[in-house]
């Protein structure tokens, strides 16, 4: 398969190019949009967020790109690759597959302190997912797969610099930067932020369903970052016991949970799936070479000329 953005030769394995990182898979009509799994509220609040008369470009090089360099910096450091880890790097690709994202992003497994977690960085054409390596060891591939998928939900969803500056002003930023003369950020803008991060995590949350394929694997993935235990899902959601939140700038687990749940029976949410599983089936099937004993076809063709077998 050959690269479209750089032209490199790649393997059928491989869903995204070795050499630049971008998907293999040319763009069609099953290419997952970003508004298929945004929620309104997250769409609404970050137009708004928009429209506060930030400077993005003066921030991003002033407030946001110093700090990103040193975090760079600092997990490429510490970080383990995963390819270090069994099968994580076909779970990376497959969860990136699933939401149709443009650009793998580069992951670092390193080991926090404090409790296990994991968080998204940088821009939408250069994102940088961080993971715990405890949350690797002891999650499922379904629960690694919904994780991947909520931390690159961020990215499809072009949230990542107003992430980026939600992050800075819970951390006493904001102030700091007032104090050197940066007004940029002002009270509303601010304000905005924080309540667009909280509905941000909704639209992440769906991408996390999408790329595991079922609520109930998001669900066991809450339950593991909160350190709680996973219990079977229902039509009241009443699923994590004991854990009121896991951020000050995430909503609350339980009202996540339920949204998930109440996404996954939509008729948005099938339709998405269909999309998916026919992008699966085509992938097999338009190839240049059999996928069982390796002879060249045309690509389109079901029945392998030589052998005979079926592609899909």
């Amino acid at each position: 398969m050959t690269c479209p953005e750089c032209h490199a030769e790649n393997t059928r394995e491989h869903l995204y190019c070795k050499e630049c990182s971008r998907i293999v898979e040319p763009r069609n009509e099953l290419w997952l949009r970003t508004e298929e799994l945004q929620t309104p509220a997250d769409r609404d609040a970050l137009s708004l967020v928009k429209l506060t008369g930030i400077l993005p470009y003066i921030v991003n090089q002033l407030l946001v790109k110093p700090r990103e360099r040193k975090l760079r910096e600092a997990v490429t450091r510490q970080g383990i690759a995963p390819s270090h880890f069994h099968n994580l790097e076909a779970l990376i690709q497959e969860s990136a597959y699933a939401i149709c994202l443009e650009t793998l992003p580069d992951v670092h497994i390193i080991t926090m302190t404090g409790s296990p977690n994991s968080f998204t960085f940088g821009t939408e054409d250069a994102p940088v997912i961080v993971v715990d390596r405890r949350l690797i060891e002891v999650m499922t591939s379904s629960e690694v797969q919904a994780l991947f998928g909520h931390e690159m939900g961020h990215i499809k969803s072009g949230h990542m610099l107003y992430h980026s500056l939600a992050q800075m002003l819970a951390e006493g930023v904001g102030v700091s930067a007032s104090l050197m003369g940066f007004n940029m950020i002002s009270m509303p803008m601010q304000l905005a932020l924080l309540a667009w991060q909280r509905e941000s995590e909704f639209s992440a949350d769906r991408a996390a369903l999408v790329a595991s394929g079922s609520s109930s694997h998001v669900v066991s993935m809450f339950a593991r970052l909160a350190g709680g235990s996973y219990i079977s899902i229902g039509e009241n959601a009443s699923l994590l016991h004991g854990v009121a939140e896991l951020f000050r700038t995430h909503p609350n687990l339980s009202e996540r949970a339920r949204a998930v749940f109440e996404f996954s029976k939509t008729t948005e949410y099938a339709n998405i799936s269909k999309k998916i599983n026919n992008r699966r089936v085509f992938r097999l099937a338009f190839s240049p070479t059999c996928r069982f004993c390796g002879c060249a076809k045309a690509i389109g063709t079901i029945f392998c000329p030589m052998c005979g077998k079926s592609q899909i």
